[in-house]
């Protein structure tokens, strides 16, 4: 990043100081939205549209109008949610705003304040699918149409998948390398290639398709000292960020088994590692 003159400086600070306050005045204007529908009053003054009133003079373009409208009809009676709409804007509740409920609506305005918006997207993903489905994933496995059959018209068939699984796990297993005991963050290549090779480089996260991002370790590498490659997950940016916020279960069994809960755990002995990372992260 190339430094920026003391002319340029005052020129960006300048702008990001009147970014800053555009920002708080759309948000200001968004919570307008409700009464300006409600009574009419875009029509009351001569324009076509709710839309055209919040464009011409807001700038505000359509999704942003229907976002805010929505978003504050769901939480119209839950006060606490309201106030989050009201101190950090509508985008901050949206991904949430149809989950709360009265009698939890405390515990999600605390999500919304203080997780970063893609772990809170991220969670509230996963919260519906644990609802949808009792978060029950089961290993889905997609073949191209002549394979299927080819397979069909194999004998046997289970007994050669058996011995073909047995195979790829006696390789894996050769494969893997030793955990290692160290002072040292650092992953050791051959570790990190075997745990990045058995999620295909993507979020090991029950129906998450992202690249990983961060190798995190089940265990807490500070509470060990230990690089385990059966104990680290290749996981998104958001994915992590649930984990270190003590909201997920079973932590310590394969990621298949993973599902999120509304709380932590505070008497795990993860959650003050956990504490300390969010404090360096600034959380």
């Amino acid at each position: 990043m190339n430094r920026l003159s003391s002319s340029e400086s005052v020129i960006h600070k300048q702008f990001v100081e009147y970014g800053r306050n555009a920002r708080e005045w759309t948000r200001k204007c968004s919570l307008l939205l409700p009464d300006i529908a409600g009574r009419r009053i875009w029509k009351k003054r001569g324009f076509g549209s709710i839309y055209e009133y919040a464009a011409k003079l807001a700038g505000m373009s359509r999704h942003s109008v229907d976002s805010a409208l929505w978003v504050l009809r769901k939480v119209e009676d839950l006060p606490e949610l309201k106030r989050v709409v009201e101190e950090k804007g509508v985008s901050r509740v949206r991904p949430i705003a149809n989950l709360a409920t009265a009698e939890d609506q405390g515990l999600w305005a605390e999500k919304a304040r203080t997780m970063s918006k893609p772990a809170l997207e991220a969670f509230a993903h996963e919260f519906r699918k644990s609802n949808r489905e009792d978060f029950c994933p089961r290993a889905k496995i997609e073949l191209r149409e002549d394979l299927v059959d080819r397979l069909r018209k194999l004998e046997n068939l289970e007994e050669k998948l058996e011995k073909f699984l047995d195979f790829e796990e006696a390789r894996m297993r050769e494969e893997k390398p030793d955990s290692l005991e160290t002072k040292s963050r650092h992953i050791p290549v051959a570790i990190k290639s075997f745990v990045v090779k058995k999620s295909g480089g993507c979020c090991a996260f029950p129906g998450c398709k992202r690249p990983y991002e961060i190798l995190h370790h089940t265990q807490r590498w500070a509470l060990e000292k230990v690089h385990d490659p059966d104990r680290l997950v290749p996981l998104c940016k958001a994915h992590e960020q649930l984990v270190h916020l003590g909201l997920i279960e079973n932590e310590q069994s394969a990621p298949e088994k993973w599902r999120v809960r509304m709380r932590p755990d505070r008497n795990a002995p993860e959650f003050w590692v956990d504490e300390h990372v969010a404090l360096f992260r600034g959380g």
